[in-house]
């Protein structure tokens, strides 16, 4: 079941919300057993912010005001512990709303609409996540490039089950994925998708993002291509590629505008796309690709030059840093010309000494090669970026 979050909204007193909230203490204190509640900024502020975000959410006329505010007693049956809560009852002429608030006001839900519920009784801890992770996923989706404070109304929760913890194991190692649950939590912005799952706030992981209307401005493989691309530049899942602009290219040749002094472009005319991407905030990638995907180009980006090959930016920055002092030449006149992948062989502990180790599926490294268009130089790195040797 999706669950969705109302927002705390801090919005300026105007005079009329001003009047409506002074109005409805006289109703609270009326109806509420422990009145001397209201007497707490805390509990003050708290109530008039959900009035003043009610007004407006809702709808409701001139008449609402707060009719209850008190501590969650054990009978109410939506209470989970260890959070506290206060109760908050707002009500016009024609609804009576009943929320839930926490002690500091940062997460409520709507509990009940004019004496409906609106949640299964006694499932609220069931149903919606820690109240830490909608925090953490917040964070996180604002490190991964979210524009703004996201609304809390609109994001939503999922209880999930995936497998997990064979990611990084490659034959002959045997491997039984360990099955998860947790909960999927996504939050919008616009037409856009952060989407992030675990099992605690400690684990949360974003694992898509996802901006559909821009996406449907290119053929379908074409946007998985670039996203396949970009995920090994950004280092990244291709989910979590976030396609940013697209403009639609006619290019000149069949290196895409791009060209080096080793190359020999046909000169004929080109139909596709040049496309940004963004990876975790402020890493982005430009490509120019064609219709058909069978020619694509890395644009000169962050001191980097064009590119043809799938290094990760990083490692490539490294190689080419080092390449500047050994080429003495700067990097916009270098160009990784052949990468390599380099996969770690296994060895068994009871192996013989001549024994020849298992080659792997697992990465292990990158033999790249880099030209100053007049002399080469291979370099050995690892996963980290460390070079382990160059000839």
């Amino acid at each position: 079941m999706l669950q969705h979050f109302s927002q705390q909204a801090l919005v300026k007193s105007t005079i009329i919300g001003c009047l409506l909230f002074s109005s409805s203490l006289i109703a609270l204190q009326s109806t509420v057993a422990n009145p001397q509640v209201l007497t707490t900024p805390q509990a003050k502020t708290i109530t008039q912010q959900l009035l003043q975000d009610v007004l407006t959410k809702e709808k409701l006329d001139n008449t609402a005001k707060v009719v209850q505010v008190a501590r969650i007693a054990k009978g109410d049956i939506w209470m989970y512990n260890p959070v506290p809560y206060w109760k908050i009852a707002i009500a016009d002429q024609l609804q009576n709303l009943v929320y839930f608030t926490t002690d500091n006001g940062n997460f409520r839900v709507l509990m009940q609409r004019n004496g409906q519920n609106i949640h299964s009784l006694g499932k609220p801890a069931e149903e919606i996540p820690p109240t830490a992770m909608i925090t953490v996923a917040i964070r996180l989706a604002k490190e991964w490039g979210y524009p703004g404070q996201p609304a809390l109304t609109n994001i939503s929760s999922a209880k999930t089950t995936w497998a997990s913890g064979c990611e990084n194991i490659s034959a002959p190692a045997a491997c039984d994925p360990i099955l998860r649950q947790g909960w999927k939590i996504t939050i919008p912005y616009q037409r856009q998708r952060w989407v992030f799952q675990g099992e605690t706030a400690d684990d949360l992981q974003l694992i898509a993002r996802s901006n559909p209307v821009m996406e449907r401005g290119l053929p379908i493989p074409v946007g998985n291509e670039i996203k396949r691309i970009a995920s090994y530049h950004l280092q990244i899942l291709p989910s979590v590629v976030l396609i940013t602009k697209i403009e639609p290219q006619t290019f000149t040749d069949s290196c895409l505008g791009l060209g080096n002094l080793a190359e020999s472009c046909a000169q004929q005319r080109i139909r596709g796309y040049r496309v940004m991407v963004a990876g975790k905030s402020p890493a982005q990638q430009i490509y120019r690709i064609s219709n058909d995907k069978v020619n694509i180009r890395t644009e000169a980006i962050a001191g980097l030059p064009n590119r043809t090959d799938e290094l990760p930016t990083e490692i490539a920055r490294t190689v080419f840093n080092a390449a500047k002092s050994d080429l003495k030449k700067p990097i916009a006149n270098l160009s990784i010309s052949q990468v390599a992948p380099r996969f770690y062989c296994f060895r068994s502990p009871t192996a013989a000494p001549n024994e020849p180790c298992i080659p792997t599926q697992r990465l292990d490294g990158w033999n790249v090669t880099v030209t100053n268009f007049q002399k080469s130089l291979n370099y050995t790195v690892n996963l980290t970026g460390k070079i382990l040797s160059k000839v």
